[in-house]
């Protein structure tokens, strides 16, 4: 596939984490049936808190996939690193997404999946820069 055409849909996918992260930082009730499983009515402020990081997290994780796409791959060994936890990251979402009791929440896989790929496709995590 080509890296220029995977970019959007790599963005579409975090935009959708970037929603429901936020969402849930928020305690937006009508997003509470795809977060945290689905079991709450409204989230516990350590919820609440851990995705207002997460939230972070998805904002970074824009700018770097930018960056990924841009070099053309990682360019060092710490941005190699990252690419790697990142990948790891979402291939462990995709996996408890998909293994979720909430209906709702199955769908996240999808995104999850995505953004693996675009981790490991933009990131070339199979060939480890040098420097």
């Amino acid at each position: 596939m080509n890296k220029q055409r995977f970019l959007p849909i790599v963005y579409i996918a975090l935009t959708w984490n970037l929603i429901l992260d936020g969402a849930a930082a928020l305690n937006v009730s009508s997003f509470l049936h795809i977060v945290a499983n689905g079991q709450y009515t409204s989230l516990p402020s350590f919820l609440r808190f851990a995705y207002a990081i997460q939230t972070l997290l998805v904002i970074f994780q824009f700018y770097f996939i930018t960056e990924l796409y841009r070099r053309n791959g990682s360019w060092s060994k710490v941005s190699y690193l990252l690419a790697r936890i990142f990948f790891v990251l979402a291939v462990l979402s995709t996996i408890v997404n998909s293994i979720s009791k909430s209906p709702g929440e199955r769908w996240n896989a999808i995104a999850a999946a995505i953004i693996a790929y675009g981790f490991y496709f933009l990131g070339d995590i199979n060939s480890r820069p040098t420097h």
